[in-house]
C-alpha cells in the first residue's frame, strides 16, 4: 500500500503493515455481494508490561 492510499483511508498508524502486492482483494460472498477487503498486520511492539509496568528491553 503506497502512501497516498493510506492518507486516502486515513490510515495512520505506522504499526499497520500491509504486503506489498497482496493487500488488497475483491470478492463475493455467499448471498452473491460484491466486497473489498484490505488484508494487513498490527504489530506494535509494546514498551512496557500493562500488568506490573517494567520497562521492556529494546
Amino acid at each position: 500500500m503506497d502512501k497516498c492510499t493510506r492518507e486516502l483511508l486515513g490510515f495512520q498508524d505506522e504499526s499497520l503493515i500491509f504486503e506489498k502486492d497482496r493487500w488488497f482483494s475483491r470478492g463475493v460472498d455467499k448471498k452473491n455481494r460484491k466486497f473489498n477487503r484490505i488484508d494487513g498486520l498490527y504489530a506494535k511492539v509494546p514498551t512496557h508490561c500493562e500488568s506490573c509496568g517494567v520497562l521492556f528491553q529494546s
